[in-house]
């Protein structure tokens, strides 16, 4: 997950970082002090998956800071770090998941960042409709790991390791996926899910299952594309 902490008291913000990274290791996560960068950040398109805002700060509060994402449209999980739960009725107001009282419980912190997951991942129901020699079925852009063409035929490699094969050229398919902000073409021959890149080695994109994708000189606005992506 890419993670936001902005609080005005940076021991504090690293503490919360320190309880999410021992449960959450591969987790993204950055800190702001102040609401003006984080509003910077996400201006600059960066979109983190969840973030934890400090109610009292200087300049902008924020519950004035979420309200801002929103407008920016930001429609992820909003968690309030407060010393004092009167505040809560007020997060609400700005849509909200949760607010965690401070100093943050560990138990408290993982639990809500795997009920955000869930939430995250019940919510993303976008898909794609394809064709095979069978029928046509739907499959969640989440689901799909890459698309790749082999030997003139088509292949949707799913991230559960399965594959699809569909008639259709890729044009067309990539037309539909490239729409989604997830996905990127990096090689005449393959689009990518860049939300199941595990990194980036000079040329070469390596997916969570271990997939080698090459980056053509035609496509490598794909790395820039990717930075922008993820953190």
């Amino acid at each position: 997950m890419n993670i936001i902490i902005c609080d005005d008291v940076n021991d504090e913000a690293l503490q919360l970082k320190k309880i999410i990274s021992l449960s959450y290791s591969d987790a993204d996560i950055r800190i702001f002090n102040f609401a003006a960068d984080v509003l910077a950040f996400f201006r600059s398109g960066k979109k983190p998956d969840i973030i934890f805002l400090d109610i009292i700060m200087p300049e902008m509060d924020g519950i004035e800071l979420a309200e801002e994402m929103r407008k920016e449209g930001y429609k992820g999980p909003i968690v309030f770090l407060t010393s004092a739960n009167y505040y809560a009725a007020q997060s609400y107001n700005v849509g909200a998941f949760s607010y965690l009282l401070k100093p943050p419980n560990t138990k408290k912190v993982i639990s809500l960042l795997q009920k955000a997951e869930k939430s995250i991942k019940e919510s993303d129901t976008a898909g794609i409709q394809v064709k095979t020699k069978q029928m046509t079925r739907l499959l969640l852009y989440r689901d799909i790991s890459h698309v790749e063409v082999v030997n003139h035929k088509l292949y949707l490699r799913l991230t559960d390791g399965t594959e699809v094969e569909i008639w259709s050229p890729l044009s067309e398919i990539a037309a539909k996926l490239l729409a989604d902000s997830r996905f990127g073409q990096c090689h005449s021959s393959f689009v990518v899910n860049m939300d199941n890149i595990s990194y980036i080695q000079g040329n070469t994109v390596i997916m969570k299952g271990g997939k080698n994708i090459p980056i053509s000189k035609k496509y490598a606005d794909f790395k820039k594309l990717y930075e922008k992506r993820t953190f």
